[in-house]
């Protein structure tokens, strides 16, 4: 699933977002009790408003917690009820609050643990106090400091551990929008996203099995929300472009419906399956045999014998090939999505 974050300091237009967000396949929200102090705030108002959001939406609401975070709300981790009326439907628990509440929760509402801190000893102390182990699920922090993330080392050795329990797995890429306060340097798990568009590193993190997704910043680019309605609701993986002036309407329109890569994955290509057999009779004579840069969309012209019409998006950096024309570029934003585009996954572009 595809989530957002709105944070309590923040909910103006918690409504107006829920509805965007729910809209371009956004199934789950992402809040938090982490909060500084702030006179005549009402974090429960704000709360309440959220939840109804939410509820209207038919959508999950996440609420991070600590033991002591539940203050602001006038509450105690023991009123599961009370939260959930709230519209609350899962609780994230970080630090303070003991085994025995936790498994004594899971009988009421989700629990989500903090995926970097579960061991084996903790699963197995939850199973003894007879938590309902299928209402618990890992999830991982951001990190708002630079350099704090963390190492692909320790995420994918800790994600192995989590799916060898059985656990659901959550994680944050960071925003293409407006960053989050007071550091605005990006909300990611992994540092290695925290300056790189969310577009890849949503499907690194999907390759290096999260199951739950979230945009850990406030705000989101609605001119990119085709990308995550595309992968939410039809699992196709869709990438802005742009194309050379003279391409073929025919060539566009095919891009624009979609196609998928060919099952015998390349090493240096995406190969679309469909292109040659719909496109053959299209291919030209050599143009624009230029240097073939990494997003460099290409077709094989007629000098390519049986391959003409295929259509290539380039991975690696290739020289140029009189059997190869250049029609075009993934834009750049989208470039870190291409090795992630496996056999047999559907891929269609878009073109601004």
């Amino acid at each position: 699933m595809l989530g957002i974050s709105i944070y309590l300091q923040d909910t103006e237009r918690a409504s107006e977002i829920v509805s965007t967000a729910h809209d371009n396949g956004f199934q789950t929200i992402f809040s938090s009790l982490h909060i500084p102090e702030e006179s005549n705030v009402d974090y429960l108002a704000r709360l309440t408003e959220l939840g109804e959001a939410a509820r209207e939406k038919n959508m999950q609401l996440i609420l991070d917690i600590s033991e002591n975070a539940l203050h602001h709300i006038g509450m105690q981790f023991e009123q599961a009820e009370r939260i959930r009326e709230l519209g609350v439907t899962g609780l994230r628990i970080d630090y303070g609050i003991g085994a025995d509440a936790i498994a004594l929760m899971s009988k009421k509402c989700a629990i989500y643990l903090n995926a970097s801190t579960i061991n084996q000893d903790f699963l197995n102390q939850l199973t003894s106090l007879g938590a309902d182990m299928s209402q618990i699920e890992a999830f991982h922090n951001y990190y708002p400091k630079p350099g704090t993330g963390l190492s692909e080392a320790f995420f994918h050795k800790k994600n192995t551990f989590l799916k060898s329990n059985g656990l659901r797995i959550s994680a944050f890429v960071p925003g293409d929008a407006e960053k989050r306060q007071p550091l605005f340097a990006g909300l990611p798990t992994l540092e290695k996203h925290r300056n790189k568009s969310p577009y890849g590193a949503a499907l690194e993190l999907i390759d290096a099995c999260v199951d739950d997704l979230y945009l850990g910043d406030p705000a989101f680019d609605t001119t990119h929300l085709d990308f995550w309605r595309e992968l939410a609701l039809n699992q196709t993986i869709s990438l802005q472009a742009h194309l050379h002036a003279d391409t073929d309407p025919e060539i566009r329109l095919h891009l624009i419906n979609g196609d998928q890569n060919r099952m015998d994955e390349a090493r240096d290509f995406i190969r679309l399956e469909n292109s040659r057999l719909k496109l053959s009779h299209l291919a030209k004579m050599p143009k624009n045999t230029t240097n073939r840069p990494i997003g460099a969309i290409t077709i094989d012209n007629q000098n390519y014998g049986r391959y003409a019409g295929e259509i290539n998006i380039v991975k690696t950096p290739l020289e140029a090939n009189e059997n190869v024309n250049v029609v075009g570029f993934i834009n750049d934003a989208y470039i870190d999505c291409l090795p992630f585009i496996s056999g047999g996954q559907k891929v269609k572009l878009r073109f601004c």
